[in-house]
């Protein structure tokens, strides 16, 4: 009789960790309903090894009176390995005037931050290839930032302590979905 029991609990709780899995991936999709609303060409990359923790929207700065400058709209999203239990957040964390986030958070240590911008971004820095084409490439500290300009906007991928080879591995297939 203890062994049945054991393998009920057993059964419980993979029911209950499948769910978790499905609620995140629904709740990602409807994440990317949302960024195809802000910007509809580009599509939350999906990078192996590594865990979605956030996806933001964050609106363009306010005037004193409030009021819009510009549109510049963006789109971040944040990457662990070690992604924890969603956090509970209160109506004013998850969106305010200034973002809203669409996804998570779930804690963790961040790798990777992609941010999609409908506007080109620029650093003053050299240029690399990848596959065949231009990106902007800095270095600041452990940071490797990578900015590719598309017809719509730009995407800037921040990564905390990669080796070459490994971002250029990852930045491909991004550059390459969302040309």
């Amino acid at each position: 009789m203890k062994k049945f029991g054991f393998i009920f609990f057993l059964a419980i709780v993979l029911l209950i960790s499948g769910c978790q899995k499905n609620s995140s991936k629904d709740e990602l999709a409807e994440a990317q309903k949302n960024v195809d609303q802000i910007a509809s060409s580009f599509k939350i990359p999906t990078i192996d090894g590594y865990e979605i923790s956030s996806v933001q929207h964050v609106f363009p700065p306010k005037d004193e009176q409030g009021k819009f400058i510009g549109d510049n709209q963006k789109v971040v999203i944040a990457y662990t390995k070690n992604k924890g239990k969603l956090e509970k957040l209160s109506d004013d964390e998850k969106g305010n005037s200034e973002r809203k986030i669409l996804y998570g958070p779930y804690p963790g240590d961040t790798s990777i931050l992609i941010t999609h911008s409908n506007l080109p971004e620029e650093l003053d820095n050299g240029m690399i290839t990848i596959g065949t084409e231009l990106v902007e490439r800095s270095k600041v500290g452990e940071h490797t930032l990578l900015i590719y300009n598309t017809t719509k906007g730009s995407i800037t991928m921040d990564f905390n302590n990669f080796d070459d080879d490994t971002l250029l591995t990852i930045a491909g297939p991004i550059i390459n979905e969302n040309k």
